[in-house]
């Protein structure tokens, strides 16, 4: 999809975010009130600030209370970043009658499986609420490309000093949090490595909304790694290796072995 016509979603369902009320302090979240009319997806848009995001997913993640109820933790820091502050513009619009909640098992890969990093899923389903089915997966795909091939976390919010960065390379909870941990020599139950994740939360929901603000993600990113699809474009050929897909780094996992054409992989002796 051409990054222009992603510039569109702007202009589709943006009127039902009715007013811009002035955000007190730039990090209220989502309020008591609740909207009566209907939700229809898409909901719509409107800029927010990028900096203000970013705190607001790393406080998320930590952990606030929202009538009467803790909320925290990854996939529910990068959503509420996201829809509590659209949820605010208009405390009566259809944002409000999303229940911060539902983001709450999003934690550590997947309910505590390790497998897709959940920031990139809070935000996703943030973009997912707010573009067209088409346009969301333009931006999706733009998103996880960029947090696999970029420095993280940033140490833009740093209340307790600069932490080691490293690639991820991979969507994946346990490989991109493997990753760091050997980059920054901490354990995966050490506090520095939540306050990595948390940075992460806050860093993923800033990048959505860069993106959205400027109907696309930027500069383009220089891409090397090696994907399945290289290998194994979809097709109606099993024997051909037409019996997987997708656009991750399959280097990442899949170490111990090589492409031989038409007989598959063989392990490497």
């Amino acid at each position: 999809m051409p990054d222009s016509s992603r510039r569109n979603f702007l202009k589709t369902g943006a009127g039902v975010i009715a007013g811009a009320a002035v955000l007190a302090g730039g990090l209220t979240v989502l309020g008591t009130k609740k909207a009566e009319a209907a939700v229809t997806q898409p909901l719509g848009y409107i800029p927010l600030d990028v900096e203000t995001t970013r705190q607001l997913g790393y406080n998320s993640y930590k952990g606030i209370i929202i009538d009467g109820v803790k909320h925290q933790h990854c996939g529910f820091g990068a959503f509420n970043a996201i829809i509590g502050q659209l949820a605010a513009l208009d405390p009566y619009g259809p944002y409000a009658n999303i229940p911060p909640g539902m983001m709450d098992w999003a934690a550590a890969g997947e309910a505590s499986f390790g497998s897709f990093c959940e920031a990139l899923n809070g935000a996703s389903t943030a973009i997912g609420i707010i573009c067209s089915a088409a346009d969301a997966s333009g931006f999706i795909s733009d998103l996880l490309t960029w947090y696999t091939q970029t420095l993280l976390p940033t140490n833009i919010v740093a209340p307790t000093g600069v932490l080691a960065q490293s690639v991820a390379r991979t969507t994946l909870c346990h490989n991109s949090v493997t990753n760091w941990c050997l980059a920054s020599g901490f354990a995966s139950g050490a506090p520095e490595r939540s306050e990595r994740c948390a940075r992460l939360a806050g860093d993923v929901a800033a990048m959505a909304v860069e993106m959205l603000n400027n109907g696309r993600l930027g500069l383009p990113l220089p891409s090397s790694k090696t994907t399945c699809v290289q290998c194994h474009y979809t097709g109606t050929s099993f024997a051909g290796g037409q019996f997987t897909r997708g656009n991750e780094d399959c280097t990442t996992c899949h170490v111990d072995i090589t492409k031989v054409p038409a007989a598959g992989h063989h392990r490497n002796r």
